[in-house]
């Protein structure tokens, strides 16, 4: 039995009438009662009542078309998921992401995305970099915002999506919270709230050299996971930190000033990483939303540093 059968057989069974069922299939009479024939031969029962004006479904008929119209309409539901799958329109996506990268490029990537595929299933898990790396490799997440970037991986590919300079993140209190601008050795003799220090590229590792550069080992008095705890601890005095531009833009808190530093100052890079073997639909639009969003960035900073230019001219 094949599945033209089942097609043929419906077409017979609502239209009660051959020649009519043929128009409808665009084939010829013959080759239709002759295949609606072997399909009674096949299921060894009578599904017709052909001495009947019009035809008549017999018991076993009614029940054979009430299956038949299941299975077709199941098989058409089959296919249109499977189509929307494949142009990534339905699915999962689950998203490592740097804390910080929910104060710039992430929101919006995830806004325009869910506009384009909404009947995509986004599961967002905050990680250090560290984590996102494994995470990748163990396949619990398709994709990863990480900072800084991860070890040379061949399974892995990296595209640097922006660069942002890191701000010192200080108590209201701290004897240089009134200045415009600090430089990085001014806080030597500060203790300093970081990430805990992991296996693998970290924040805390790309701070610390930047403080061994200026001539200095923090010292690290309180360790925290996420970005917006280790405000909070600056905001109690705990200590000092270094957090990326776009995340102490976003503050407004009483207790922590945040100061741009003088150069050599630290960058804060973000980067986009997937599996080089994964090419689902849904993570390649998922890619193609992020450059969308890297470019619009790109141009808005570009469009500012032009007239900054000009109006210092």
């Amino acid at each position: 039995m094949e599945l033209r059968h089942l097609r043929y057989f419906v077409a017979v069974a609502e239209e009660l009438n051959f020649t009519r069922a043929a128009e409808r299939l665009h084939i010829a009479q013959p080759p239709l009662s002759q295949q609606i024939k072997q399909l009674e031969e096949e299921i060894g029962v009578v599904l017709l009542q052909r001495g009947a004006r019009p035809l008549r479904l017999t018991d076993a008929g009614q029940v054979f078309l009430d299956r038949a119209r299941q299975v077709l309409m199941d098989l058409d539901a089959a296919v249109a998921e499977t189509r929307r799958r494949g142009r990534g329109q339905t699915g999962r996506l689950s998203i490592g992401f740097a804390g910080s990268a929910m104060y710039v490029l992430l929101p919006e990537v995830i806004h325009h995305y869910r506009e384009a595929c909404p009947n995509v299933e986004l599961v967002l898990n905050e990680m250090l970099a560290s984590e996102i790396a494994e995470a990748l490799q163990d396949r619990r997440i398709d994709v990863g915002f990480a900072r800084p970037q991860l070890p040379a991986d061949d399974r892995v590919a990296q595209r640097l999506v922006l660069e942002e300079p890191y701000v010192a993140a200080l108590p209201a209190h701290h004897r240089l919270a009134g200045n415009s601008s600090i430089k990085l050795s001014e806080l030597a003799d500060d203790g300093f709230v970081l990430y805990p220090s992991a296996e693998g590229p970290s924040v805390t590792d790309l701070i610390v050299a930047a403080c061994r550069e200026v001539g200095f080992v923090p010292r690290i008095v309180q360790e925290a996971l996420h970005l917006q705890t280790v405000i909070n601890l600056v905001a109690s005095g705990a200590g000092v930190s270094l957090v990326p531009k776009a995340a102490a833009d976003c503050q407004i808190r009483r207790g922590v000033s945040f100061l741009p530093l003088l150069p050599p100052a630290p960058m804060a890079p973000l980067t986009l990483v997937w599996r080089e073997d994964d090419v689902s639909a849904a993570l390649q639009r998922f890619l193609a939303a992020v450059d969308l969003e890297g470019l619009r960035l790109a141009e808005a900073s570009q469009t500012i540093a032009t007239a900054s230019g000009t109006v210092s001219t």
